[in-house]
């Protein structure tokens, strides 16, 4: 079934696009497969069907994961980290600002501030909740959406009709939504996500190769690092119905693993039958801890990651930061997780 959008939402977005002649696209730090299809993605539907005098920066705050190098423009993509200024520059110069895959500022990190006093119009497309109104002059938000690039699919028939999209459009969306979904694995798939990819995969993408270059492609140092971290760094509280997976910055070391390569670890703790919540615990900095958590019950993570750390996502997948060190985020987290599902086993017996 496709998605609809309110008819003043996508004039808003057709009135924004025509008047900008410099446009910024920028998306969440750590980037994952959404981020990075999403910003690409836009990028080539922009260029696809927008007038040609128009100027596109494409802006990651630390910049773009090597795993997804092979989509078309990625090697256009700048890193906020190591050329600074440059981006800095390009937020000034813009005339729009358009954020794809994140909710709220703080989701770019060093970028937060440069996004906060452009005085750019800012346009945000997203499937969080929450999205932030206030800074954003026009959001298309639609959080039961699978992935940002399933909105994006959507909304450029909306903007420009079924014939919108090109090769390189198509194989950038297809990799958000296979990625987002866990190729199409998790709860998060709705209809719309299947018509979706349909359409897309008669582009001539070779889903399975894009597929195998994302999810089938590790190094031997991935490879033993997933098994020392199954084995030395994994803890499971089958009777309480929950299982983590903690990883140091000395791990990544070790092993000489980026940040990007650990992000879908907690899918392992998930694997098991009687866990019901997992969580991937990552220490990118002493005192910089990424938290994220995932269910396959009714157990809303969303819930937790907003009340206890002021974090958010969606039901079954979302994310936190802790300011604390490494030992005292997990000894929290770990009485948290005891706490709020025994009273979530209570509520579910009565």
């Amino acid at each position: 079934m496709p998605l609809t959008f309110e008819r003043e939402i996508i004039d808003k977005v057709q009135q924004v696009l025509l008047r900008a002649k410099n446009i910024v696209l920028v998306s969440h730090t750590n980037a994952d497969g959404d981020a990075v299809g999403s910003i690409l993605g836009m990028y080539h539907l922009l260029k696809n069907n927008m007038r040609g005098d128009q100027h596109y920066t494409m802006i990651l705050p630390n910049g773009c994961p090597f795993t997804f190098d092979f989509l078309p423009g990625a090697s256009l993509i700048l890193n906020a980290d190591s050329d600074r200024e440059r981006c800095v520059s390009s937020f000034d110069r813009a005339d729009l600002i358009i954020g794809v895959d994140f909710n709220d500022a703080s989701r770019i990190g060093s970028l937060a501030d440069t996004l906060r006093e452009a005085s750019a119009a800012k346009l945000l497309i997203d499937h969080h909740i929450n999205p932030d109104t206030t800074l954003f002059h026009t959001v298309v938000s639609q959080p039961q959406i699978s992935a940002t690039c399933e909105l994006l699919y959507w909304l450029g028939i909306a903007l420009w009709g079924p014939e919108m999209l090109n090769h390189d459009a198509a194989m950038c969306l297809y990799n958000g939504i296979m990625t987002d979904t866990g190729s199409f694995a998790f709860s998060n798939n709705h209809p719309s996500v299947y018509e979706a990819a349909a359409h897309l995969v008669k582009y001539d993408i070779n889903a399975t190769d894009i597929h195998n270059k994302v999810m089938n492609s590790w190094s031997v140092n991935k490879m033993q690092f997933l098994g020392y971290c199954l084995d030395q760094r994994m803890h499971i509280f089958e009777e309480e119905g929950f299982a983590y997976i903690v990883i140091s910055k000395n791990d990544m070391q070790r092993f000489n693993i980026q940040q990007p390569e650990v992000e879908g670890l907690v899918n392992y703790v998930m694997m098991l039958q009687k866990v019901e919540v997992g969580a991937l615990v990552k220490e990118y900095e002493p005192m910089a801890i990424r938290i994220s958590f995932r269910s396959k019950s009714d157990f809303n993570v969303q819930e937790l990651a907003r009340n206890y750390y002021g974090g958010g996502g969606h039901r079954k997948a979302s994310g936190a930061t802790s300011n604390k060190d490494l030992d005292t985020t997990v000894q929290e987290m770990e009485a948290i997780l005891r706490k709020e599902l025994a009273a979530f086993h209570q509520t579910q017996n009565r």
